[in-house]
């Protein structure tokens, strides 16, 4: 890290950031929100208010999701324990605040005690926890789907031809939207506060110190970034290389009898593999020069630094909606329900078996992304660690 001299003093120049507002900082204050919101909503589902998503007139295909395993009233209190937990968390959160040391204070004399360390750390984890059942486990593959198909309907709409009849952000998708964001919101939270309680910066996350390394340094991360970029890479493709087999009428890893079942519906999953490509070709700029320098064809941005923000929050979106599609396949798998809710059936390997990968493909994804965040993060403009 290079220090810099004031003329006048002769001392050491201290980098200050801008006073704008940390998107982190906003993540606590949304997780609350959508706490007191949904602990509303939740008790008056209770009360037999409509809207609740475990009720069948509002979803038809609620097993799909958790939801179908229970009643509409079990499925209600379940969300409203879940929100009124997140404001029990977010109050400790944001007003308790257990006296921390510096990274290099050893004295005997100002160690924290247990109690002291699990107040610190427990919050942290609880958030995670909460986050990911409110991202991965409860929404189901619909919020992916609907993700996937909203520009190719809006691509149908301006050309005029889009089917008459056909709603994707209907309440239930909505219901998983918010649910995901307000996990998303959860995660960074726990990052958040995890930094302030033991001291890290709370802009890069790196310790006051600057010596942090080991698996965090750009170095590092760029080799097991490598790793993770190769796994986001391969699930999509070997599940993309099925589906346009498919279209081709190449019954690869099913039986003819289900290609014919399905019909026409196979260019639409010659559709969602083409997203898929894609997906795996813009992952694959997470660790390639064009994936942080404009390349040359982009005209109007070419040579322009990527921002890093503009790689990392699309990828770690796409993480999220991945990883809990691949959840509901694999519950489906599990529970030997699959055959009951998709086309297909045991023998029809490629028909379950890429989607058992998803939850894999969701986490490298976001290792990768926050590989790509560890290499790029440079200097940091709040305490001038590098």
């Amino acid at each position: 890290m290079s220090v810099h001299v004031d003329a006048r003093s002769g001392g050491p120049v201290v980098p200050r950031s801008r006073p704008t507002r940390r998107w982190t900082a906003l993540a606590l204050p949304v997780a609350a929100t959508w706490s007191l919101a949904y602990l509303g909503l939740g008790i008056a589902w209770l009360l037999g208010a409509g809207g609740n998503p475990a009720d069948p007139a509002v979803d038809v295909v609620r097993e799909l999701s958790l939801w179908g395993l229970w009643s509409p009233r079990v499925g209600a209190g379940i969300l409203t324990g879940l929100a009124g937990f997140g404001v029990v968390l977010a109050w400790v959160m944001a007003f308790v605040r257990p006296g921390s040391r510096g990274p290099d204070d050893r004295s005997p004399g100002r160690s924290r005690s247990l109690a002291t360390t699990l107040a610190a750390r427990v919050p942290s984890g609880l958030a995670i926890g909460l986050g990911l059942t409110l991202a991965v486990v409860l929404p189901d593959y619909r919020l992916l789907a609907t993700i996937a198909y909203t520009p190719i309907m809006l691509v149908l709409t301006m050309a005029g031809a889009a089917p008459e009849g056909v709603v994707l952000w209907y309440w239930p998708v909505v219901n998983m939207a918010v649910l995901s964001v307000a996990g998303l919101a959860w995660f960074v939270a726990a990052i958040a506060h995890h930094r302030r309680i033991t001291g890290g910066c709370a802009t890069c996350g790196r310790s006051r110190t600057g010596r942090d390394g080991g698996w965090t340094s750009p170095a590092a991360a760029a080799r097991w970034g490598r790793w993770a970029v190769g796994v986001a890479v391969a699930i999509p493709v070997g599940y993309a290389a099925t589906r346009y087999a498919w279209a081709l009428g190449i019954p690869w890893g099913v039986t003819q009898e289900l290609l014919d079942e399905l019909g026409a519906a196979v260019y639409l999953g010659a559709g969602l593999a083409t997203l898929a490509v894609a997906g795996a070709i813009l992952t694959l700029g997470l660790v390639q020069r064009w994936g942080e320098v404009f390349p040359r064809w982009m005209v109007g941005l070419r040579g322009r630094r990527v921002p890093v923000m503009l790689a990392v929050v699309p990828a770690g979106i796409v993480s999220v909606v991945v990883a809990s599609a691949g959840v509901m396949f694999v519950r489906f798998a599990v529970t030997g329900r699959f055959a009951a809710m998709f086309p297909g059936g045991d023998s029809d390997v490629a028909g379950w078996l890429p989607e058992m990968f998803w939850p894999l493909w969701g986490a490298a994804l976001a290792a990768a992304a926050f590989a790509y965040w560890l290499r790029r993060r440079g200097d940091c403009a709040m305490c001038g660690s590098a």
